[in-house]
């Protein structure tokens, strides 16, 4: 990776990490809590700029994840977690159209976000998200996915995630997020298609099931 990113992860890391300090500084004694676990779901996606609307795209999402908390009813989330996302389009047989094809971009989602609690039931939740790539894929004669060709995607993904999550037993949650690239995930190809725009950016929802190693408190 060149050196400039390194930087501008850094940066970003030191931002999202900034109102640790500020929370321990206002009440030195209060001691952190740490909770964690794993989570498995469902991703429907889209890629804004391809020429085709709707979460047509459906995938899996699952990777570990841990809260940090200073006080009681907020605090942080950090996770790690492996999600298929990408864009597909859908054809119309009523009026002749058979015509379809799909991407398939696996990611690894690096997202911070702040939690915040609504009262004992559940929670909302806002950050951002770093994403590797870690494989891209096509699909445009209904034969399979193989090695990406027409497209060049960018190793990393920058964007923003909002979410909200319910408690659904002492040791186990339901949450749903949103993510959206705030960067291209690709340059504009020399040779355009129909309605393609300057700029791509990933877009999905994913719907997971948690599992906590302890009871929340």
């Amino acid at each position: 990776m060149r050196p400039w990113r390194w930087v501008v992860l850094l940066g970003l890391g030191t931002w999202a990490m900034a109102p640790w300090g500020r929370l321990v500084a206002a009440d030195p004694v209060r001691p952190w809590r740490f909770r964690g676990g794993l989570a498995l779901g469902a991703c429907a996606a889209q890629v804004h700029g391809d020429g085709v609307s709707g979460f047509n795209k459906l995938g899996l999402t699952a990777g570990p994840w841990v809260q940090v908390r200073v006080h009681p009813n907020r605090g942080w989330e950090l996770g790690m977690v492996w999600t298929q996302k990408g864009s597909r389009r859908v054809p119309n047989p009523r009026s002749g159209d058979y015509f379809t094809w799909r991407y398939r971009f696996t990611y690894l989602d690096l997202p911070v976000s702040y939690v915040q609690d609504v009262g004992d039931w559940g929670w909302f939740s806002g950050g951002i998200q770093a994403s590797y790539l870690l494989g891209a894929e096509e699909d445009f004669n209904q034969t399979g996915y193989a090695p990406l060709s027409y497209l060049r995607l960018n190793p990393w993904d920058l964007g923003g995630t909002l979410g909200a999550g319910v408690h659904v037993a002492p040791q186990w949650d339901f949450s749903v997020r949103l993510s959206q690239s705030l960067l291209p995930i690709s340059p504009r190809p020399d040779q355009p298609i129909i309605q393609w725009d300057n700029f791509m950016m990933n877009l999905a929802v994913q719907a997971m099931l948690s599992w906590n190693l302890k009871p929340g408190d």
